[in-house]
């Protein structure tokens, strides 16, 4: 049954959310091999320089860069592998994810930036697929550049099958990616939400989701001074303020061990969820209520004192995160507590071999997908699991109200702190999932009363690669003598990068 999950919750966790904007979404193992079979042994011309990795402690983030003229008015960036067949399979692969929405002409580098992640436990089958070389190819040696704690822990297996990798300092790739989506883009790369003034802490998923994607905007001028949060395994502080010419500079003020790896950890010791996405997922669900397990100011002092006693508190506001759980009578009778989780159990692998079914058969998959057949059987495989009458969308919803709300306040103290009146969040917990996105944006609202902007990235997820892959330019440009390293022969006119200030 528990095999049967994790193959069950992937291919329902494939299915695209009803959203304006698609979050970017880790490629499956299978997927991700089929991606690196297209671009190391099916593209005999392909570079390893031309990819650059994060590896985080969850996420591996990859920046492919491709030299390119600029593309036709609202024509969206291609990939070019030299064969039309491999550029069509490549490109559905990585649009099953969300990646192809990301990618980007960068004039400023002469061709395209295209995107992708996958889970960082996949690195080492990665590793194993690309040492399965057919006998007849010549091993070549690949440099890749990198960053990431990953990248020490996996740098002697990938050496091993020759892909060197060039290392850089993740905090000075995190700054030069940040600058650069901020600064030196034609457009910046930034977000935010206007929140409705009625929107409340407690507001459900769907009312958070139409806020986001009624009061999405684009940010025409960057901040100078801000505060950047970067949300991954973690979560880190920086300070950015304008230096001498315009050149940024940057102060590292605090981390907290609140961050993404936090919020799926617990989830996956509180439910049956297998995947990050799932969750999120999860979360959105119509229904979800967290109130089912938090404990509001209502709770305490009676909905209608809460206002009255002078705490300036409304009555819905979370005073305990899962503090209804404590509240709960259980059966003294052991025997029959032992049942029922035994009966749940069941109840489980039951609802497990139904999604497996739902979920293997294309025509069957989409006609339980349009009924809600599906979603009604993930719900009850992983809320059987709980303990006590607790839905698993609830528990999640509390989660990641509680992770988000304390990333918003850690960030709006920090911010108040040192004066600043704007926070750029980045990082690959968010990933520009709507609800996450707004409930961080409503705890940065309330705990500041308005008075700081939280502001987001589009690529929030790639901001360490990109700045590898910059970094790599900047020791290419330096070798050659000032010519940056950005065709392959006979390509496309070579661009000298902006220089990168970390």
């Amino acid at each position: 049954c528990r095999m049967l999950a994790r193959c069950a919750l992937l291919l329902a966790a494939s299915l695209p959310l009803a959203t304006s904007r698609v979050p970017v979404t880790p490629l499956r193992r299978r997927t991700l091999l089929q991606v690196l079979r297209r671009l190391t042994l099916d593209a005999p011309d392909f570079r390893g320089d031309e990819l650059s990795i994060d590896i985080g402690g969850s996420l591996a983030k990859v920046v492919l860069f491709q030299p390119s003229p600029p593309p036709e008015d609202g024509q969206r960036p291609r990939l070019c592998l030299g064969s039309p067949r491999l550029d069509a399979e490549l490109d559905a692969l990585l649009k099953q994810s969300g990646e192809r929405e990301l990618s980007m002409y960068v004039p400023q580098l002469g061709g395209n930036l295209h995107f992708f992640c996958f889970e960082s436990k996949h690195v080492a089958a990665a590793a194993a697929f690309l040492a399965k070389r057919p006998v007849w190819q010549p091993r070549r040696q690949v440099v890749m550049r990198a960053t990431g704690a990953g990248s020490y822990k996996h740098q002697h297996a990938l050496g091993g099958i020759g892909v060197r990798l060039d290392l850089s300092l993740d905090v000075d790739c995190m700054l030069s990616g940040l600058n650069f989506l901020l600064h030196q883009l034609p457009r910046p790369d930034l977000f935010t939400v206007a929140m409705p003034e009625s929107m409340t802490p407690l507001a459900t998923p769907g009312a958070y989701r139409a806020a986001v994607e009624g009061g999405y905007a684009a940010v025409a001028h960057p901040p100078k001074d801000y505060i950047y949060v970067s949300v991954s395994t973690e979560t880190v502080v920086l300070e950015a303020k304008s230096g001498a010419g315009g050149r940024p500079t940057f102060r590292r003020l605090g981390a907290s061990s609140v961050g993404g790896a936090t919020f799926w950890g617990l989830v996956r010791l509180l439910t049956a969820c297998e995947t990050f996405d799932e969750v999120i997922r999860l979360t959105e669900m119509e229904g979800a209520c967290s109130t089912n397990v938090d404990m509001q100011v209502g709770d305490i002092y009676g909905k209608a004192a809460a206002s009255s006693r002078g705490l300036g508190l409304k009555s819905e506001v979370i005073a305990a995160s899962f503090g209804k759980v404590v509240l709960e009578r259980r059966g003294p009778m052991f025997f029959l507590r032992y049942l029922r989780a035994l009966l749940r159990h069941y109840e489980e692998g039951f609802w497990l071999v139904v999604l497996f079914v739902l979920t293997s058969l294309p025509g069957l998959r989409e006609v339980s997908r349009i009924l809600g057949v599906v979603r009604f059987a993930e719900r009850r495989a992983a809320s059987v699991s709980m303990c006590g009458n607790y839905a698993a969308h609830d528990v999640a919803l509390s989660l990641l109200r509680m992770v988000s709300n304390n990333i918003g306040q850690i960030a709006t103290l920090y911010a108040q702190q040192s004066g600043l009146r704007h926070i750029v969040f980045g990082g690959s917990f968010i990933r520009e999932h709507p609800y996450t996105v707004a409930t961080i944006s409503a705890a940065v609202h309330y705990f500041s009363r308005g008075e700081v902007q939280p502001l987001f990235l589009k690529h929030d997820c790639f901001v360490g690669a990109i700045g590898a892959h910059l970094k790599g330019r900047e020791s290419d440009a330096a070798a050659h003598g000032g010519a940056a390293h950005g065709g392959r022969e006979g390509g496309h006119e070579q661009h000298q990068p902006r220089e990168v200030s970390s």
